[in-house]
Parts: structure tokens; C-alpha cells; sequence
């Protein structure tokens, strides 16, 4: 019975030992089924995540997933590696991939290695790029230029970056950098666009050899070295023939020096081949200074002309004419001769004092010397004009010679009334020296004359036959009679006590 009893006790264990141990692999399997189906949830959503491009989910969706025991783990850090690098975060992403190389050597986490690490250089040359371009906007050139430097080290092949070089140094003009980088990026890339660029720059740097060259010219001209500076002119027109300015510069400076036909040969040679606003209006210039010079030296000519035979009438025709007084007489104080505008130690020629006064005759050492003949023209141009012709020295009448003085008055009745007077003798150092004599016209007709003495421009006294002298008005005193037609008009020339008889070289 005991036996029995026991026999049953064992087998009801033995049954509830099994019931117990298949509950517990059922509740193990279940479990086991349950973290299985967690962890696939889990991976897919990481998947999922990862293509809608929320690396920051799929980044924590893929942590929890490789915090399980299943799974495949290659595949996780592949995954969990290519949301790192969604972010940009590539040194994780590496991070994570060799630490998986590390456990199991993969071909392909080798693989993704390898993409990751190209991943990460093409962003951070790009990002570089970026840099600079921002600096470049802000017209920070140099420092654009250090970020592509940088970039360049990264990826040394590629033409964008040696583009973006080449465009920061033209921006800062620096040709001659950047002529250097193109050399360096085409030996690199051959590419077609630093060939254009080449061609740009050089050009600019013949612009900028051409720019030197004219500024030393404007040096040089600052230094009155006009040779060196045509030499400059002359190089630059080789360098660079299609560009007006040095042409113009030149012919500029060859119309200072006065030889307007030179210049317009080198405006009519450049203008035969180009065209230029510029150059034409320089030209048109130069034409109307030729013409003036023509239209002044005819002018000049007929003046002294005029002059050396004392036609006073063509004299004051050609000082009133408008070219005389708007381009000639701005030039005082002028030198001319017929043999040419040069000043000679002996020549006989004319001098402009301005445009009221001018003297034809002879010359030494630049002084009046010789024969020669002063004119003086009243300033308003109409009523009256003032010369002395005859001898000169030192520059001052001396000598024999006349004065000649027209000016006009109101008579009595108020009619205007053209007096002139004549004056002949001798003169010292300007001043009336010796047996005079002046002759009174109204009109132009004759109304007498006198004959006196002068020493050192003071006339002296008349005195009649008995050798008194002739009451007259206080403070007055007669210094000859006066005489017309070769008899006494019984009229006597009385001048101020202390009055001083000389040649007028200004208008009075």
C-alpha cells in the first residue's frame, strides 16, 4: 500500500515537474518571441527613419536596436553609420563602422568605410568652399582665398576650386597670383575654363604693364625729360595698339611742346585703324590749334608788318580784332620773328606786352636795341593810341626819334574832336634831350607847331628877342612860339612849371 502510494506520489511529481518545465520553455519562447518581434520592430523603424531622412530618429532607433541580442549587427552599424553621416557627424559614423570591423572583419564594412571617408572629404571641401564663397560676397577676398587653399588640399584636382582662386585674386587685381594659379590648375585638370581665364588675365596684365608705362611717361613729363616720355609713349602703343590713350597722351604732349602737326599725324594714324570719341575730339582739337596758329602767324606778320611801316591804321585794326585779343594777347608776353617764335641775341622782331602794347624793331640780349618802333592802344580800344619810333638801347628810346599822340575831346560846343601832336628830337634814357619839336593837329588838319629845347625832358624857358621872358598864367611858363604855315601865329606853348617831357612806354 505504502509502495503503491509512493509509486503514485512520483509520478504526479514527475508530472507536475514536466507541466512546470514546459511552462517555463513556453514562457521562455514566448519571451524570446516577444524581444524577436521588439527588436525587428525596432530595426524597421530605424529603416524607416533612416530613408524619410530623420537621422536623428534612426540614430536612436538604431542604438536600441544594437542594445539587443538579435539581429543582424552588420547591418545595424551600416544602418546606424549612414544616419551619423545624414547629420554630417562622419568621424561617429566611422567611429562606429571600425569598431564593427574591429569584431568581424566584413568586406562590406570595409566598403562603407572606404564611401564614409569620401563622404566626409567632399563635405568638408564643400563646406570650405562655402566658406570662402562667403567671404568672397562679403569682398573678403584674402580670406576666401585661405579657405580654398584649404579645400585645394582636400581635393587638388578639381577645377571649381582653382576657379574660385583665380576669381578671388582678379577681384583683389593681383594678376600676376593669379596668372600662377591657373598655370598650377591647368597642369592639374587641362581645364577649358582656367584656358579662358589665362586669356583674361594676361590681358590684364598688359593692362597693367600699360598703365606703368604711362605713368612713368607722366613722370617724366613732371620732370621735363619730354624724350624719355615720347620713349614711354612710343613702347606702350607697341604693347597695346588698339588703345587710344597712349596716342592721345602723346599728341597731348606734343601739342604743350607746340608742334600741333606731329600730333596729328599720330591722332590721324591711330584714328585710320580705330575709332575713338575720344581721339576724334582730340584731333578736331588739334586741327583748330593748327588753324589758329596759321590764322596768328598771318596775324603776326600783317601786325608787324603794319607796324615797322607805322600803319597806324592797320595797326589798331588788327589789335581790336577779336582773335588779337582772345588768343593772341593771352600769350603775353610774347616773342615773334619771321624766322620763327625763338628769341636770338641779335634779330630784329616783335614783342606783345599785352594787348594795348606791343613793340616792333630790333633786339639784343632780349632788350629794345636799334631802330625800332613802340605802340600803345588806349584801353577802351576807340579813343586814342600813343607810339615812338626811332632809336633804342638798353631797352629805353635813346636817340633820334618821334612820338605820335591821338586822343579825342569835346570842344567848346561838345562835338568830339580827334587832336594829335607829333613830337620829334632827340631823346636820352626816355626823356626829351635836346632841340624838339611838336606838331598840333585837329582833325587832321595842321594847326601849328613849336620848336623848344629840352634837358633831360624839362623844357626851358622862352624868351623873346629882347631876352625877357613872356608873362603867362601863374604857375605856367612859355616855352616856344607858335607857328603855322611857316609864319607866327602870335600864339605862345606855356606847360606847367615842372612839367617833365618823356616817352610813354604804358598808356597814361
Amino acid at each position: 500500500m505504502n509502495k503503491e502510494l509512493f509509486i503514485r506520489n512520483k509520478k504526479l511529481w514527475v508530472i507536475v515537474l514536466t507541466v512546470f518545465l514546459l511552462l517555463i520553455a513556453g514562457l521562455i519562447t514566448y519571451n524570446t518571441y516577444m524581444l524577436r518581434r521588439r527588436y525587428e520592430e525596432q530595426a524597421v523603424m530605424a529603416q524607416e527613419y533612416l530613408e524619410a531622412g530623420s537621422y536623428e530618429e534612426a540614430i536612436e532607433a538604431y542604438l536600441k536596436a544594437m542594445s539587443m541580442k538579435f539581429g543582424n549587427k552588420e547591418a545595424l552599424a551600416i544602418g546606424l553609420a549612414e544616419a551619423y553621416a545624414g547629420i554630417h557627424n562622419y568621424d561617429k559614423a566611422l567611429e562606429v563602422l571600425r569598431n564593427r570591423y574591429e569584431e568581424r572583419k566584413s568586406t562590406s564594412v570595409k566598403e562603407k568605410i572606404e564611401e564614409i571617408t569620401a563622404r566626409k572629404a567632399d563635405y568638408n571641401f564643400y563646406q570650405l568652399i562655402s566658406y570662402g564663397d562667403t567671404f568672397f560676397s562679403n569682398g573678403e577676398y584674402e580670406k576666401a582665398i585661405k579657405e580654398y587653399e584649404k579645400a585645394k588640399l582636400i581635393k587638388s584636382k578639381e577645377e571649381i576650386i582653382y576657379l574660385k582662386i583665380v576669381d578671388s585674386y582678379i577681384a583683389l587685381e593681383n594678376y600676376d597670383m593669379a596668372k600662377e594659379e591657373i598655370q598650377e590648375g591647368m597642369a592639374l585638370t587641362e581645364s577649358v575654363k582656367l584656358d579662358a581665364k589665362l586669356e583674361f588675365v594676361e590681358e590684364k596684365l598688359i593692362e597693367k604693364k600699360y598703365d606703368e608705362i604711362l605713368n612713368q611717361a607722366s613722370e617724366y613729363i613732371y620732370q621735363e625729360n619730354y624724350e624719355e616720355a615720347l620713349n614711354n609713349y612710343a613702347e606702350a602703343i607697341r604693347l597695346m595698339p588698339q588703345v587710344d590713350t597712349a596716342y592721345n597722351q602723346m599728341a597731348e604732349l606734343y601739342l604743350s611742346l607746340n608742334e600741333y602737326d606731329t600730333a596729328r599725324a599720330i591722332l590721324s594714324n591711330y584714328l585710320r585703324s580705330y575709332k575713338s570719341q575720344t581721339a576724334r575730339e582730340l584731333l578736331d582739337k588739334t586741327n583748330e590749334l593748327i588753324r589758329q596758329k596759321q590764322e596768328k602767324e598771318r596775324i603776326l606778320n600783317e601786325l608787324y608788318i603794319a607796324l615797322n611801316v607805322a600803319d597806324i591804321e592797320e595797326v589798331t585794326r588788327i589789335m581790336k580784332d577779336e582773335f588779337f585779343i582772345n588768343v593772341i594777347a593771352p600769350l603775353a608776353p610774347y616773342y615773334f620773328s619771321p624766322s620763327g617764335d625763338v628769341k636770338l641775341p641779335m634779330a630784329y622782331g616783335m614783342m606783345i606786352y599785352d594787348e594795348n602794347n606791343v613793340y616792333a624793331g630790333g633786339f639784343r640780349d632780349e632788350m629794345k636795341e636799334g631802330i625800332g618802333i613802340q605802340f600803345i592802344m588806349n584801353p577802351d580800344k576807340e579813343t586814342g593810341w600813343y607810339y615812338y619810333q626811332g632809336e633804342w638801347s638798353y631797352n629805353m628810346p635813346n636817340g633820334m626819334g618821334k612820338t605820335v599822340e591821338e586822343k579825342y575831346v569835346r570842344d567848346n560846343e561838345g562835338n568830339q574832336v580827334k587832336q594829335t601832336v607829333k613830337t620829334s628830337g632827340m631823346f636820352t634814357n626816355g626823356l626829351e634831350d635836346g632841340q624838339m619839336q611838336k606838331v598840333f593837329y585837329e582833325n587832321d588838319e595842321e594847326k601849328g607847331y613849336v620848336s623848344y629845347t629840352a634837358d633831360e625832358g624839362i623844357p626851358r624857358l622862352y624868351l623873346d628877342e629882347n631876352g625877357q621872358e613872356i608873362t603867362d598864367l601863374p604857375g605856367y611858363y612859355v616855352i616856344g612860339k607858335i607857328y603855322h604855315d611857316n609864319g607866327p601865329t602870335g600864339e605862345y606853348y606855356s606847360i606847367k612849371a615842372g612839367t617833365k617831357f618823356s616817352v610813354k612806354l604804358n598808356y597814361e
